[in-house]
C-alpha cells in the first residue's frame, strides 16, 4: 500500500516537473522551479475536481411546466428557454427547495448502457430563490448559477439524471 501511495505521487511529480525542466532548464532559478511545479500541481488538481460530478435522479414533470415544452425538447429536440417554477430533491443529506429557475436546453441523442438516451445540456440554469438545509444547516440564496449542469433522459423511467459537477457545486459551499 505505501509502495504504490510513493509510486502514485512520484509519478503525479514527474508528470508536474516535466514541463518545469525544459522551461527553467537553461536558466536556473529554484524559486521560480517550485513556483512552476505548485502551479502546475494546482491546475491539474483542478482539472481532476472538474470532471468529478454529484448525479441525482429526478421525475421529468419537475423539468418541464408543460407538455407542449417537454415535447419540444424531447422529441423535436429543439433549443428552449423557459422557468421551472419549482425544483425540489435531496442532494448528500440536504433538502433543496429551489423556485423560479431560469432555462435554456440543448438537447442531443446518446447511447448509455445499450439504450438511447437523450442527453440535454443546460447551458443557463440560474435560480433566484434557493433554500438548502439539513440538520445543522439551513442556508438561503438569491441567486444561484448552476450553468454547465447537464441531464441524461431515460424516456422509459420518464426521468432525468440530473449531473452537477463537483467545481459547481462547491461554489455555494458555508463559508
Amino acid at each position: 500500500m505505501k509502495i504504490t501511495v510513493l509510486i502514485t505521487l512520484n509519478v503525479l511529480l514527474i508528470m508536474v516537473t516535466n514541463n518545469t525542466f525544459f522551461v527553467y532548464g537553461q536558466n536556473f532559478n529554484n524559486i521560480n522551479i517550485f513556483e512552476n511545479i505548485f502551479e502546475n500541481l494546482k491546475n491539474r488538481i483542478i482539472d481532476l475536481t472538474k470532471s468529478v460530478e454529484y448525479t441525482i435522479d429526478i421525475k421529468a414533470d419537475q423539468i418541464f411546466p408543460n407538455d407542449t415544452i417537454k415535447n419540444s425538447v424531447l422529441n423535436k429536440r429543439e433549443p428552449m428557454e423557459y422557468l421551472i417554477p419549482i425544483l425540489e430533491y435531496k442532494l448528500l443529506g440536504f433538502d433543496i427547495f429551489a423556485t423560479d429557475i431560469k432555462v435554456r436546453t440543448e438537447s442531443s441523442q446518446i447511447e448509455e448502457e445499450n439504450k438511447d438516451k437523450l442527453r440535454i445540456e443546460f447551458p443557463i440554469m440560474q435560480a433566484k430563490n434557493v433554500n438548502v438545509n439539513n440538520k445543522i444547516f439551513d442556508l438561503n440564496y438569491e441567486n444561484i448559477d448552476l450553468s454547465s449542469t447537464y441531464t441524461i433522459y431515460d424516456s422509459e423511467l420518464d426521468k432525468f439524471t440530473i449531473h452537477i459537477p463537483v467545481y459547481v457545486a462547491a461554489r455555494y459551499l458555508p463559508k
